[in-house]
């Protein structure tokens, strides 16, 4: 897949509309904001834009199996709220978040001088530049680039501004943009930069250290499939205090770095004052659309491990301790899809409030920093299988009247609706996870989600504390409503007035029914037509909540998601149920970005495929079908309904539209046995865990079809395990490192190496009291190490078929880099120690292995073998020290990797399988079936 050249954009020519905007006035002092013409983007996202003319559902396809398909009766349609919502203000505006008032208004540009080409513009800037100076861009479209350093000291009525003569109407379409702005009251306005090129940062607001902008705007701005020339790259970088990103569009970025940066780094050198003056402050992120931040490396989901792909991120780990001041309110975030957290709180008392985040991978995440604000936001999952809520570490937080719908990351211990991380004792300019205490969570609506709840995420060694919970509400929760540890519910919390609702209470008892503050009750909530949002309805039960709940010292909450005053008996939840105007709602496209002008919505680079009623909420409606069904409530996935397959003979179907040579991924969330297929392209198939829903994914490329039929149905074989016992290792680390099943080689006294259990683990055991691995090594204590010996583990798996391929795989964590001096050696043999099988792996070759969700060190390693007249074999992982023998034992113990890290690897979550036939009366069970490529493929 070739990125799209700068010199080649999707698309130079967006139409532009002007709007005429209001009198002018000057960009600080309050007015009424110019109302823009009337939106033309619906309160409900489009759906998706499929490449090719989407089959009526219909239309026959050709069925796998030759039963004959039969089509679905209608569904019962569910309960709708009553009656048309209040209605609702024209004037977005958030001002009572404590936002500047100036940045709700857009800024009057009066050219001092116009320039009809790039260079002499560059040449007409200078660092110096008088106040009140404003000099402007002609209309037209550019194709060299434009690289300007330019600022001085401008004032709040008189600023220094580069503009575009008429907003919206300068477009820069190819070239490298580079724009560095520094001084007092400096303005960037009204451009528009469309697949060009840029460096380290596109756009950024300092000159060099100590030399940042102050009172700076950079205002309507439009930067669409920018393209980076290195491997990172920042689109807006932010320098300095009292800066604004307003009504601005930002849209289309792969590599590393977030899209909008705020700069917090300082040097452990300089004073405090020469700190607190470099840090960035006060910023104000506005109105903006921000979206289209693809996974890198041209992946269609980002992996566990990719890091530095936000949307926003406010800080470091460093300074999250000093103030930011700062505020990120009423702005769109739209499939910002690279990494685990959409915007990354890394600095202290920030207001992150009045933004919809839509089809995004990941949560809002306060990584580290106290006392945020983080109110008022919708939370939209859209069906993206790794969608989050909100995840909170360090204290002192504020979190209300958020609404979280479809939060989809199911295996996971740090992501889910609210997810309150536990501590690892780190303190402030410390990159761990602080102590989350003293935190405000009222009044929040969580819904049709997995890990609705989780008072104690990432199993980190100290539990939350002091934790005012109040209020909120839980309704159509995936599972169990909470997601819990051992240790239970926070410590020396104050707990009142929360209404949960789900398939199931607890993950285990240690939050059990009947726990005090949580009534489980079915709120019945259902989807309004008019917004989408889940809201009560005349067959809902009381919902009242606990009037005089303890909340210390934080303020009472007055206020709806909807902007409406709660009534003198509150309800819990976001949503108060009443007749007054509404001010909030879930922002759309025509909600943000330029005033002044209009730029058509820019295309997604993930793009997903039209599915007629992918999630199964309208029964077997548009999928052709035999031997299936809609399922029982009690077996349903999401929304109380999923597709069943009955039989090897049965299946559901639907044609679907496909771009030509371009790689794709299907997946869905499924248990039992399954079979995904794209009909005579590529199929996946086995048999899972019938009591809970996975998801599952299946890659392919498209070829030369242009259509294709998805099918749903059961496997014709199976992947079925051996009798290998504790294959995950927590009864080992359980019984701290002692086995019936498993044989250790090891004795350290004799320097034949050491094997352990260790706390660290792959996934999350299930079937065990604690997760684990077992930790091998050399121990940089010892002086008489056989660095030829072979330390690790082995097992004898019995009733194995005869003359059967088998696979044998297990996870190896090795930290120690490209230059470990560790190897795996893993494999299989007799019982009598006749080799069938040997195989070795290293660090540096499993990149793109499979990895662990919990420690993403693990790596998947993988042989495989035939059985042949054995039907028990041994199989083993033991680690391998200087494989290749070029270093001495001198050498060794004289190696850093000794001295410091010592000479250390883990194993886990072994697996031993095969294939076999399926058998009779088994159940397949399917939801949110997904298909999504990228537009950045070019057709071979």
């Amino acid at each position: 897949m070739v990125p799209i050249s700068p010199a080649n954009p999707i698309a130079p020519d967006i139409p532009v509309v002007p709007i005429v905007p209001a009198e002018p006035t000057e960009p600080d002092i309050p007015v009424v904001p110019i109302v823009p013409a009337e939106p033309t983007e619906p309160d409900i996202p489009v759906v998706p834009i499929v490449p090719a003319e989407p089959t009526e559902p219909d239309i026959p396809v050709v069925p796998i199996v030759p039963a004959e398909p039969t089509e679905p009766s209608e569904p019962d349609t569910p309960d709708t709220p009553e009656g048309a919502l209040p209605p609702i203000t024209e004037d977005l505006d958030f001002t009572a978040t404590g936002i500047p008032l100036g940045v709700t208004t857009i800024a009057t540009t009066n050219c001092s001088e116009v320039f009809d080409s790039i260079s002499s513009l560059e040449k007409a800037v200078s660092t110096e530049m008088p106040a009140g100076t404003t000099l402007c861009l002609a209309d037209g479209e550019y194709t060299d680039g434009l690289e300007l350093k330019f600022g001085g000291q401008g004032t709040a009525d008189n600023p220094i501004k580069i503009a575009a003569e008429n907003a919206g109407q300068a477009k820069i379409v190819a070239g490298k943009v580079s724009i560095s702005m520094a001084g007092d009251f400096v303005q960037l306005q009204g451009m528009v930069f469309n697949g060009v090129s840029y460096d380290s940062s596109l756009i950024q607001t300092r000159h060099g250290t100590h030399n940042l902008c102050r009172d700076c705007r950079i205002s309507e701005v439009a930067i669409i499939d920018a393209v980076a020339n290195n491997t990172s790259g920042i689109l807006m970088h932010l320098y300095g205090q009292r800066n604004w990103v307003d009504h601005s569009i930002l849209s289309g970025k792969t590599v590393k770095n977030p899209m909008i940066s705020f700069n917090r780094w300082v040097d452990s050198s300089w004073d405090e004052d020469v700190k607190l003056a470099e840090l960035a402050r006060d910023i104000v992120i506005y109105k903006n659309y921000i979206a289209n931040r693809a996974p890198a490396d041209d992946k269609l989901y980002a992996g566990s491990s990719d890091n530095d792909y936000e949307a926003i991120r406010t800080g470091l780990s460093d300074t999250h301790h000093y103030d930011g001041n700062s505020f990120i309110i009423g702005n769109l975030f739209e499939q910002i899809q690279g990494e685990a957290e959409v915007i990354s709180n890394k600095g202290s008392n920030n207001v992150i409030s009045h933004n919809t985040i839509r089809n995004s991978h990941g949560s809002l995440t306060n990584r580290h920093g106290h006392s945020a604000k983080i109110e008022h936001n919708f939370i939209l999952g859209d069906g993206h299988p790794f969608s989050g809520g909100i995840r909170l570490v360090d204290d002192s937080h504020t979190v209300t009247n958020n609404y979280i719908d479809g939060a989809r990351y199911l295996n996971t211990t740090h992501h889910g609706g609210i997810v309150i991380l536990g501590s690892d004792g780190a303190g402030d300019a410390n990159n761990g996870y602080q102590q989350v205490e003293n935190v405000h969570v009222a009044h929040n609506t969580i819904v049709d989600s997995v890990n609705s709840f989780n008072f104690d995420g990432g199993d980190k060694q100290h539990q939350p504390t002091n934790i005012y919970l109040a209020n909120n509400l839980v309704d159509h929760a995936i599972g169990p409503v909470f997601k819990a540890t051992d240790r239970g519910v926070p410590t020396a919390s104050n707990i009142a007035g929360n209404i949960v609702y789900g398939q199931a209470f607890s993950s285990n008892e240690s939050i059990a029914q009947g726990q005090t503050g949580f009534d489980f009750i079915d709120a019945g909530l259902v989807k309004h037509a008019e917004d989408g949002l889940y809201r009560p309805t005349e067959q809902s039960p009381n919902l009242d909540g606990e009037l005089n709940y303890e909340k210390g010292d934080f303020a009472a909450v007055t206020l709806d998601m909807d902007g409406q005053q709660r009534l003198e008996i509150t309800a819990v939840g976001a949503d108060e149920v009443t007749d007054e105007m509404r001010t909030f709602k879930p922002l759309t496209y025509a909600d943000v970005g330029p005033l002044s002008y209009h730029l058509e919505k820019p295309q997604p680079i993930v793009l997903e495929t039209e599915i007629v009623n992918a999630s199964f909420d309208d029964g077997l409606q548009h999928w052709l079908h035999s031997d299936a069904q809609v399922t029982t409530p009690a077996q349903a996935f999401s929304r109380q309904s999923s597709a069943q397959v009955n039989s090897a003979q049965g299946y559901v179907t639907q044609k679907v539209s496909l771009l030509a040579q371009h790689d794709y991924m299907l997946s869905a969330f499924v248990k039992g046995a399954y079979r995904l297929e794209v009909e005579g392209i590529e199929h996946q198939q086995s048999l899972l865990d019938d009591s809970q829903y996975q998801w599952v994914s299946m890659p392919f490329n498209s070829g030369d079809a242009t259509e294709a039929n998805i099918v749903l149905s059961q496997p014709d074989s199976v992947t079925l395990k051996a009798n290998l016992i504790d294959a995950n290792l927590g009864e080992f680390r359980t019984a701290s490192g002692k086995s019936d099943v498993w044989k250790t080689y090891e004795d350290d006294s004799a320097g034949l190496g050491d094997v352990g259990s260790s706390g660290d683990s792959a996934f999350t055991d299930t079937g065990s009291e604690k997760s684990g691995s077992a930790r091998v090594r050399f121990k940089k204590t010892g002086t008489n190490h056989d660095f030829t010996s072979l330390p690790g583990l082995s097992q004898v798996v019995s009733g194995l078929p005869l003359h059967t391929d088998m696979s044998y795989s297990l996870y190896y964590c090795d930290n120690k880099g490209e230059n470990s001096l560790s190897s795996l050696h893993f494999g299989a043999r007799e019982v009598d120690g006749t080799p069938i099988v040997d195989s070795y792996a290293h660090v540096k070759d499993l990149g793109d292995a499979p990895q662990g969700n919990v420690k993403s060190c693990f790596k998947q390693v993988t042989t495989q073998f035939n059985t042949g007249e054995s039907a028990s074999i041994e199989v083993f992982a033991v680690m391998e020290i200087n494989k290749d023998g070029q270093l001495t034992d001198d050498d060794i113990y004289a190696h850093s990797q000794f001295t410091s890290n010592e000479l250390e690897v883990r194993l886990d979550e072994f697996s031993l399988t095969y294939e076999g036939e399926p058998e009779a009366g088994m159940v397949g069970y399917f939801d949110e079936v997904r298909l999504v490529t990228r537009s950045d493929q070019d057709a071979e």
